[in-house]
């Protein structure tokens, strides 16, 4: 044999190979699919059984201290869904409020930072002029835009 027939009958063994596997593949991917189609209607049916279980012990049907106990769940988790529903219509209907304009602010003087470590004889003077914050009706600043204790915006 040649070095021609010998690379002929590599390249033949190959694509045997590669067309077995390509085979292989497509019949294990198309069983997969009917496994699993399989499963979503198990769990589709185990679905139905379990709703209908659930109704039978609800309409007093069915004795069973296990289902009474599911049943007792699934109602509280269907209260709780409820709830989350009710949150969930509010936070979609909520609409974006547009700030008001803010009123400009008269720029004050460079706050003074000591250089020394030496504590201050007396505390520093409180600002003369206050306002009060509309919310929680806390003292600041006039020129505070922002209440410190609450975080709401003031003009």
């Amino acid at each position: 044999m040649g070095f021609l027939d010998n690379l002929s009958k590599t390249l033949t063994q190959s694509v045997d190979r590669a067309k077995f596997e390509a085979e292989k593949f497509q019949r294990t991917t198309r069983l997969q699919g009917e496994v699993n189609e399989f499963r979503r209607q198990m769990d589709a049916k185990l679905g139905e059984l379990g709703q209908k279980a659930y109704e039978l012990q609800r309409a007093g049907q069915i004795q069973s201290a296990s289902l009474a106990e599911l049943s007792v769940a699934m109602d509280q988790l269907r209260s709780a869904l409820v709830v989350k529903e009710e949150e969930l219509k509010q936070a979609q209907s909520e609409l974006y409020e547009e700030p008001p304009m803010a009123v400009p602010v008269p720029t004050q003087q460079a706050q003074q930072v000591p250089i020394s470590y030496e504590q201050p004889a007396s505390p520093p003077p409180a600002p003369s002029a206050t306002k009060q914050c509309g919310a929680c009706g806390f003292a600041m600043p006039t020129s505070a835009m922002f209440c410190p204790n609450c975080g709401t915006r003031v003009a």
